[in-house]
């Protein structure tokens, strides 16, 4: 009779090394594909976004405003929901009220706010704050470069006063982009927050911001004070909320900045960064409807340059 030889125990040792070897060189290609993938979802994000501001325009004439007026604090995000194929949830809001409770507002506005929207977010990134029961969003519009009135640091970061394209009580549109379409940033990315409100411990400052009290001014010297400022992680927590602290941003700090964004109370005034989950840099969205891949090493004069709609410096590539 036969004997049937089995495996030896330094043979099985070997098969399983080998399969071990083959998995972890497997690994990455698969989170590399996966990112690819997400990558390219964002994009397109980006770019219907885009379309939906160049079709708010022929509507109306001017893209949305980030906000008009406390306490009407609409975002232009909430604003372009007939054009992103979410025009079910408009007919829930209110536009005539304040859009949260916490400002007077409904409780349909209140309970539309929850709704997560799937465009409105990276596919890197959460869908919600954690704790948070609204709705998310990663791609705030953009104010502007942060520098408002040259020599006036006063005004430097305020969300109504800007040199972008969309931010509180704007009335922008085509015409008033003199820089040119396509060198002029309309939107990009944040991460969003954590949830959490002490300061990290270890540097990383993706998902909470400063905040400095009430009307406080936003400037550098005030944001790096010594001392033991309050920290949020309720960054972009809200879609509906025309506010700095989620739904606009300016190019004060380049993108994926190692400083951490800044607010005040109010979130009238603020200096901050672009952030993604995409390795080396963000991605933005340009008035002409393209969206390009910023370098986080890119120039800062560069970088504050696309933010402006009337700058007139000639930016070339990026």
């Amino acid at each position: 009779m036969n004997r049937r030889q089995a495996f030896t125990l330094v043979e099985l040792l070997v098969v399983i090394a080998i399969i071990g070897i083959l998995i972890a060189l497997l690994l990455p290609a698969v989170q590399q594909a996966r990112e690819a993938a997400r990558r390219m979802q964002c994009t397109n994000n980006l770019k219907q976004m885009t379309l939906a501001l160049h079709n708010y325009d022929s509507a109306l004439r001017s893209f949305p405003p980030g906000g008009l007026g406390y306490p009407m604090v609409w975002s232009a995000q909430a604003q372009l929901l007939p054009y992103v194929e979410q025009g079910n949830l408009q007919d829930l809001l209110d536009f005539t009220q304040p859009p949260m409770a916490s400002f007077g507002g409904p409780l349909q506005n209140e309970n539309a706010a929850k709704t997560k929207i799937a465009m409105f977010l990276c596919p890197s990134d959460k869908d919600s704050v954690p704790g948070s029961e609204y709705g998310g969003i990663s791609y705030p519009a953009c104010l502007g470069s942060g520098i408002n009135k040259v020599g006036d640091s006063s005004d430097d970061g305020s969300n109504s006063n800007a040199d972008g394209v969309i931010f509180s009580l704007s009335k922008i549109s085509f015409r008033d982009i003199t820089d040119g379409t396509s060198n002029t940033v309309v939107f990009s990315e944040h991460l969003l927050g954590d949830g959490n409100t002490s300061a990290p411990t270890n540097s990383d400052y993706r998902h909470r911001v400063i905040e400095l009290t009430t009307s406080t001014q936003t400037t550098e010297s005030a944001c790096t004070a010594s001392g033991a400022p309050a920290w949020s992680g309720q960054r972009g927590a809200k879609w509906i909320n025309g506010h700095l602290a989620d739904t606009m941003y300016n190019h004060w700090y380049g993108p994926n900045s190692k400083n951490p964004d800044c607010h005040n109370g109010y979130h009238n005034f603020a200096i901050t960064s672009a952030r993604s989950q995409h390795p080396g840099g963000v991605q933005v969205a340009m008035a002409d409807g393209s969206a390009r891949f910023a370098s986080e090493t890119i120039d800062l004069t560069i970088w504050r340059a696309i933010a402006t709609r009337g700058g007139g410096e000639v930016v070339g590539s990026f």
